[in-house]
């Protein structure tokens, strides 16, 4: 509260500031400066200039770490964090979501930053509908929520490429997250558009509710190379954060992502490895405040796990005790995990004599990211959002809150179980090759990241479909690693289908014809492991050396089918055949849903009975399925992505011809 000459001024200030808006002068305004309140801006908005002025004059001090605690405005508070991605959550439902997250006793969001959405191509950026990060970060302070930051420009998050654009590996050179130049050029273009979209928000600057960023992103389980980390944190300096850094790693990496003088945090499940992070903190910083940057609340799924993985409800609650305990701050990682939604999701693999499951080297994620979370995929409460608020009310005097937590609840309706959508027409795969963009490529064969393609960008999602003719049949050996998943095709007839866990294939054609080599990217991976180089081999498609009888195949026509708004655009135009006259896969079915309620409601689509492919609804893609793999066998539908009156619902089939070609809904996801 001001007291003695510093009222005084506030009195004089904002007397100053109502007879400017008399005046007609701050209606006008869009950027001022004003003296001594270091404020840039817009006026528009008196209650908000108010608050700048009164934070000015009192002089708030951001987020600091120090006597073992963190200072908001030089008053003592514990950080409860929940980790809730904007990118994964339809926008119309943040509002809902936020509201939780600040009801469960929370005081912070924090949220990563995919660069790969928001500069898809090069010099191209998006911040519109779901990638509004500026819309999304206002309303975590109208929630009465502070705001951390993760931008990267690396996030992993089980997250295509951990994040980073595919267009980095156009270069056959490129080393990412190092100091090779054209990466940190890039790193630098992109930071120099992001950051000002949201640091006039910071606590400092105002009063905004960010109060912290993390530099990069559990480096030291990746690399080593402090002067790295240094240059990111030297292009955040200069593109205006001000506020506290950090650096968050898991315990393979706590000692190498280090920063002198930069807070450290450490990301962890289980008690046994808390335990031995905290020791490392304890003797590397032992007057700071002791954090857990990542309490993994639960687990992500592959394609092919026997079950969806869930963390028992009482080894949750042993662990959070623990924490809040022993680090008496926390981020929830997950708080809400939502839905890696179209090609989005990222990928695990391996190298050398490390391997996953049943000795595979990549494994991909599957679409839903509901991760057992304290908010379920479409953001039902759960037992442990329940257990949680039951703890954290235990510690509310020792927390600081930006503002009060709304009081109006948005009330989401429940699932609904629409009609089935019979899918009546549809297009054979030549006809969805007709809308693809196409290229002749002489010599070898290129990934998709190489084709010169969209403007040099190279494509990034999708199918790649790689088409020669060949005079006569024999023995074809494929050698090396073909990303991710082939089907072979002879006159449009299939032959074998074979996937990048398979080093070298071999396999006969018995005559001469067009040979089709359809190859699916089922995301890239987004996790290397230390001293061994896996992301920078993330390119996808065919880059080896296919032959038939010893003679090598070469000069190949090459479609992208990336399912992206101009090539769903370009389908749309293409006429649809009765489904009767579809004999063959893959192809693309097509049909509508009719909704008459009041009310759109989620839904979830169940795809048993199906191959593998995608659900597209209204132009939107829902994501990937593939229920013969599991463990998930359902598509999170959300009923704002759905229209009074007609909705078109198309369904991209690459593995299987269905018995009854019917999408049916249900209002129970199964995630296996």
């Amino acid at each position: 509260m001001a007291t003695g000459s510093t009222a005084s001024l506030l009195v004089l200030l904002t007397a100053l500031t109502v007879t400017l808006l008399l005046a007609g002068y701050i209606s006008s305004a869009s950027h001022h400066q004003v003296q001594n309140a270091h404020i840039v801006g817009s006026f528009t908005d008196t209650r908000k200039l108010l608050r700048q002025l009164t934070v000015s004059v009192n002089k708030t001090r951001g987020l600091e770490a120090r006597d073992h605690w963190f200072w908001i405005n030089g008053k003592k508070t514990r950080l409860f964090s929940g980790a809730m991605h904007y990118f994964r959550i339809p926008r119309e439902y943040w509002k809902d979501r936020l509201i939780k997250l600040r009801s469960s006793g929370c005081n912070v969001l924090e949220t990563y930053v995919p660069w790969n959405l928001h500069e898809p191509h090069r010099g191209e950026y998006n911040f519109k509908d779901m990638l509004d990060l500026r819309a999304y970060v206002k309303l975590a302070e109208e929630c009465g929520l502070f705001v951390i930051l993760r931008p990267g420009p690396y996030i992993c998050s089980e997250w295509d490429l951990g994040g980073l654009p595919s267009w980095l590996l156009s270069d056959s050179e490129m080393k990412l997250r190092s100091t090779y130049q054209p990466f940190i050029k890039s790193v630098e273009s992109y930071f120099q558009e992001l950051l000002p979209h949201v640091t006039d928000l910071q606590y400092s600057n105002g009063g905004g509710p960010i109060i912290a960023w993390q530099i990069e992103n559990e480096y030291g389980s990746f690399g080593d190379d402090t002067d790295y980390l240094l240059q990111i944190q030297k292009m955040m300096k200069e593109n205006g954060v001000c506020e506290l850094v950090f650096t968050s790693d898991n315990e393979q990496g706590l000692l190498n992502g280090a920063v002198d003088r930069v807070l450290m945090t450490a990301n962890f499940q289980n008690i046994e490895l808390g335990k031995e992070m905290l020791q490392i903190l304890q003797e590397k910083q032992p007057s700071m405040p002791r954090m857990c940057m990542e309490f993994w609340t639960g687990w992500f799924d592959h394609w092919g796990d026997s079950k969806h993985q869930v963390w028992p409800l009482n080894e949750f609650e042993e662990s959070l005790k623990y924490t809040l305990e022993e680090y008496g701050n926390i981020n929830f990682y997950m708080f809400h995990g939502g839905t890696n939604f179209a090609f989005m999701n990222g990928a695990n693999e391996q190298t050398e004599n490390d391997q996953l499951k049943d000795g595979q080297d990549y494994l991909a994620d599957v679409t839903s990211y509901d991760y057992d979370a304290l908010l379920t995929e479409r953001g039902d409460t759960t037992p442990k959002y329940h257990l949680t608020v039951e703890l954290l009310s235990t510690y509310k005097s020792e927390v600081v809150y930006l503002g009060d937590c709304p009081t109006t609840i948005v009330t989401l309706p429940a699932p609904h179980q629409y009609d089935d959508v019979m899918l009546n027409t549809g297009l054979s795969m030549d006809e969805v090759l007709r809308s693809a963009v196409s290229v002749d490529i002489k010599g070898n064969a290129v990934t998709m990241e190489m084709l010169p393609v969209n403007n040099g960008n190279g494509q990034s999602y999708g199918w790649i479909l790689y088409r020669k003719t060949i005079e006569k049949g024999g023995k074809v050996n494929v050698k090396g690693q073909v990303r991710d998943r082939t089907l072979v095709f002879l006159d449009k007839k299939l032959v074998t289908t074979f996937d990048c866990n398979t080093p070298e294939f071999q396999f006969e054609l018995e005559a001469g014809g067009v040979l089709d080599l359809l190859i699916e990217n089922m995301g890239r991976t987004n996790y290397q492991p230390i001293n061994k180089d896996v992301m920078n081999s993330q390119r996808k498609g065919l880059n080896n050396t296919i032959t038939v009888d010893g003679v090598e195949l070469t000069d190949w026509s090459v479609y992208c089918l990336d399912f992206s708004e101009d090539h769903l655009a370009g389908i749309k135009e293409e006429k649809f055949l009765p489904i009767d006259e579809i004999t063959s896969g893959p192809a693309l079915y097509r049909g509508h849903l009719k909704v008459t309620s009041l009310s759109l409601a989620d839904t979830f689509i169940d795809m048993s009975g199906w191959g593998k492919g995608i659900v597209i609804l209204n132009g939107r893609n829902l994501g990937r399925y593939w229920p013969v793999k599991g463990p998930t066998k359902t598509l999170y539908v959300p009923g704002v992505w759905l229209s009074q009156g007609d909705n078109e619902f198309m369904v991209w089939e690459t593995d299987q011809l269905p018995a009854v070609k019917t999408l049916k809904f249900t209002t129970t996801p199964n995630l296996g």
